[in-house]
C-alpha cells in the first residue's frame, strides 16, 4: 500500500515536470515565471525523496526482528539423504565418456593402367616358368556390359567419402568392497556411426556378423582392482601388444594410422596384432620400482574345440581372426586367419621424458587355408587335378575318380554300387600353424614439445618348408614418428612405416608376378591438428602407401570407418585358380587427404 502511494506521487511529479517543460517552451520569454515554477517542482521532488527515505528506514526496522529470530534447523536425516543423492548423481555422471570423429576423405587406389599378369606357370623341380604362349593374361568380365579386360574393374581413381572414425561412448566406474582398498571395477563401451546407418559390415571383400554400433562393442570388462595389487579384468579388450605403443601413434584413426603396417601381417584391412581379443583375462600390474616399471598380461582361452579353428569360438559372432566363415573367397569356414587361443604381454619403463617398452603376442592354430586354396596360386594349380605323386603334401584332387584305391584314395559301399572319393587332402587344406609377434619401442619427449618415437617389430608364422613359398606373414617392420607441439593448441606430426621382405606370397593378386624382386611396402604420412578448446579439435592428414612387387598394404587400417585398399570393383567370388574373384592388385600406390573434426567428452 505504501509503495503504491509512492508510485502515484512519483507519477504525479513526473507529469508535473512534463507539463512545466511544455509550458516553459510555450512561454520562454517569461523568465521570472518559469524560474518560480521550477523552484516549486524542486520542492515537490525533495518532499518525495524524503518520504522514500523514511519508508526504506521503516522497512529495515520491520525486518530486523525477523532476522534476529533463529531459523528452524532442517532435519538431520533429510539433509544427509539429500547430500548422498547429490554425491551419487555426481559419481554417475562422471562415469560417462566418449568421442565423436568425422572426416571428409579424398583417396585413390593408384592402380590405373595395371594389367593382370598371366604368362607364367609352375613345374616340379623347376619352379615358376614363363609360358606366355600357353597361358593368356587373366581377365575380369563386367556383367553389366559383358566386356572382359585384363585391367582393374570399376572406379579405382579418386573418390570422395565421409568416414566415422573411432567414435563411441562408454561408462566406467567402481564399487568399494570392505577389504582394504579392493574395488569392483567395470567398463562398457558402444561404438556408433555418424556418417552411415548402423548394422553389420557386408562389404564385397569382407563380411562380418559383428554389429559395431551396439552396446558392448569396445573395451568392456568386469573385474577387481587394487592400488597395491593392480587390476584383474574379464571381458573383451585391446591386447597389451597394441596398447604398449599407442602413445607412439599420433595418427590414430586417421588415413596414416601406423596400423597400416605395424601389426599387419597380411597387408590388407585387418590388423592381426592390433585388434581386440574376446573372452579375455587381463592383469595390469601397479607401477613398481618408484613408479618406473609396470607390465600387463592377457590370455584368451579360445573357447574353440576344433583343432584347425574352422568355426567361430563359442559365443562369438565372427571367426577369431575377424570376418564371418567364408570370407576371403573361400568355403564357409574360418579359413582366413581363424585361431584358437591367444596370449599377449608387455613390459613398460617410464620417466618424465623417456618411455621404453617390449611386447609379445601369440595366436595358436591359425588357419591360413585362404593362403592356399583361396589364393589361386599356379603352384597349387599344378597339383589340382593331374594324377601326380599323391604323396606330395601339396597334392589335392577334388575330382571323383574310379581308380582311387590304386592312387591313394578310398572307396566306400553305396548300395549295390561302389562310390568313389577324392585323393587325400593336400597341405593347403590343413595350413594350420602358430603366428606370433614381438616388438621394441621407445619414445623421448623434449622439453620444447618434440616427441620422437620408434618401433622395431618382428612378425612370424611357423609353417613347414614346403609351404614357405606362400608365407607372406613373416617379416620385419619399422616405425618412426616426429610430433611437435606448437604453442598450447597446435601440433604437427610426420611418420614413416616400412614392411620388410617376406619369404613368399600366396599369389592371389590379379597381377601376381612370381618374378618380382621385392615384396615390401612403405607408408608416409603428415598431419596437422589444432585444439579449438579442451574438447574440440580439427585436423588435416595426408598419406601415401608405396607397395613394391606383389605387396598390397592399404590406407586407413586400424579402426577408422573407411579404408582404401588394393581391391578393384570385382565382387563375384570365384575359386578357380585364375584370380577372377575379389582379390587384390599388387604394387598399388594408394594415397589420400582427409580433413576431420573430433569432439571428446
Amino acid at each position: 500500500m505504501v509503495y503504491s502511494k509512492t508510485r502515484q506521487r512519483v507519477a504525479l511529479a513526473l507529469a508535473a515536470t512534463f507539463a512545466l517543460v511544455a509550458v516553459g517552451t510555450a512561454h520562454a520569454d517569461d523568465a521570472s515565471d518559469l524560474k518560480a515554477k521550477f523552484e516549486a517542482l524542486q520542492k515537490q521532488l525533495d518532499d518525495v525523496k524524503s518520504q522514500l527515505e523514511q519508508m526504506q528506514k521503516q522497512k529495515k526496522e520491520e525486518k530486523a526482528p525477523a532476522a534476529a529470530a533463529p531459523a528452524a534447523a532442517p532435519k538431520e536425516g533429510a539433509e544427509s539423504k539429500q547430500v548422498a543423492i547429490e554425491k551419487l548423481f555426481d559419481k554417475i555422471t562422471k562415469g560417462f565418456y566418449g568421442s565423436m570423429d568425422v572426416s571428409a576423405d579424398y583417396t585413390t587406389k593408384g592402380m590405373n593402367g595395371f594389367v593382370a599378369y598371366g604368362g607364367y606357370g609352375w613345374a616340379p623341380g623347376v619352379g615358376f616358368i614363363n609360358r606366355p604362349g600357353n597361358q593368356p593374361p587373366k581377365t575380369t568380365c563386367n556383367p553389366a556390359t559383358g566386356v572382359c579386360s585384363p585391367e582393374p574393374v570399376g572406379n579405382v581413381g579418386w573418390l570422395p567419402g565421409l568416414s566415422t572414425n573411432k567414435s563411441g561412448i562408454g561408462y566406467r566406474g567402481d564399487h568399494s568392497l570392505p577389504y582394504a582398498d579392493l574395488k569392483v571395477i567395470y567398463q562398457i563401451e558402444a561404438a556408433f556411426s555418424i556418417t552411415s546407418a548402423p548394422g553389420a559390415s557386408t562389404g564385397y571383400t569382407a563380411q562380418s556378423n559383428t554389429v559395431k554400433s551396439a552396446l558392448g562393442f569396445g573395451n568392456s570388462y568386469l573385474g577387481l582392482g587394487s592400488k597395491d595389487w593392480g587390476n584383474l579384468k574379464f571381458g573383451t579388450t585391446y591386447a597389451p601388444y597394441k596398447t604398449s605403443t599407442d602413445r607412439m601413434n599420433p595418427f590414430s584413426g586417421q588415413l596414416g594410422d601406423y596400423a597400416v603396417v605395424m601389426g599387419n601381417s597380411g597387408g590388407d584391412n585387418r590388423v592381426e596384432f592390433g585388434t581386440r581379443l574376446e573372452h579375455s583375462i587381463v592383469y595390469e600390474s601397479p607401477k613398481m620400482v618408484n613408479g618406473l616399471l609396470s607390465f600387463d598380461f592377457l590370455v584368451s582361452p579360445g573357447q574353440n574345440r576344433t583343432y584347425d579353428a574352422v568355426v567361430q569360438s563359442s559365443g562369438s559372432p565372427d571367426c577369431s581372426g575377424g570376418n564371418i566363415p567364408g570370407s576371403g573367397n573361400l568355403p564357409a569356414n574360418c579359413d582366413d586367419g581363424g585361431f584358437t587361443s591367444a596370449w599377449s604381454l608387455d613390459v613398460k619403463f617410464e620417466t618424465k621424458n623417456i618411455y621404453l617398452t617390449a611386447a609379445y603376442e601369440r595366436h595358436n592354430n591359425v588357419n591360413r587355408n585362404s593362403d592356399g586354396i583361396g589364393s589361386n596360386n599356379p603352384e597349387y594349380g599344378f597339383f589340382f587335378g593331374p594324377p601326380v605323386a599323391p604323396g606330395n603334401p601339396l597334392f589335392l584332387d577334388m575330382t571323383p575318380i574310379a581308380i582311387a584305391p590304386a592312387n591313394g584314395g578310398s572307396t566306400a559301399p553305396c548300395g549295390t554300387a561302389t562310390c568313389v572319393t577324392t585323393f587325400p587332402l593336400g597341405a593347403y587344406t590343413t595350413d594350420i600353424g602358430p603366428e606370433y609377434a614381438y616388438k621394441f619401442g621407445g619414445q623421448y619427449k623434449f622439453d620444447f614439445g618434440l616427441s620422437v618415437s620408434g618401433i622395431w617389430e618382428f612378425l612370424r608364422r611357423d609353417v613347414p618348408n614346403y609351404l614357405a613359398f606362400q608365407n607372406e606373414r613373416s617379416r620385419d617392420g619399422h616405425w618412426l614418428a616426429l610430433s611437435q607441439d606448437i604453442g598450447q593448441s597446435m601440433n604437427v606430426s610426420v611418420g614413416w612405416a616400412h614392411a620388410g621382405q617376406t619369404p613368399g606370397d600366396p599369389g592371389g593378386q590379379h597381377n601376381f608376378n612370381p618374378f618380382a624382386d621385392s615384396n615390401t611396402a612403405d607408408m608416409v604420412t603428415l598431419a596437422f591438428k589444432q585444439k579449438l578448446d579442451k574438447q574440440v579439435s580439427w585436423y588435416f592428414d595426408a598419406a601415401e602407401t608405396f607397395n613394391h612387387g606383389n605387396a598390397h598394404y592399404d590406407l586407413g587400417a586400424g579402426g577408422r570407418g573407411l579404408t582404401t585398399d588394393c581391391h578393384d570393383g570385382t565382387h563375384a567370388s570365384q575359386i578357380d585358380y585364375s584370380s577372377f574373384g575379389p582379390t587384390t592388385w599388387g604394387g598399388c600406390h594408394i594415397k589420400g587427404v582427409s580433413v576431420g573434426m573430433n569432439y571428446t567428452f
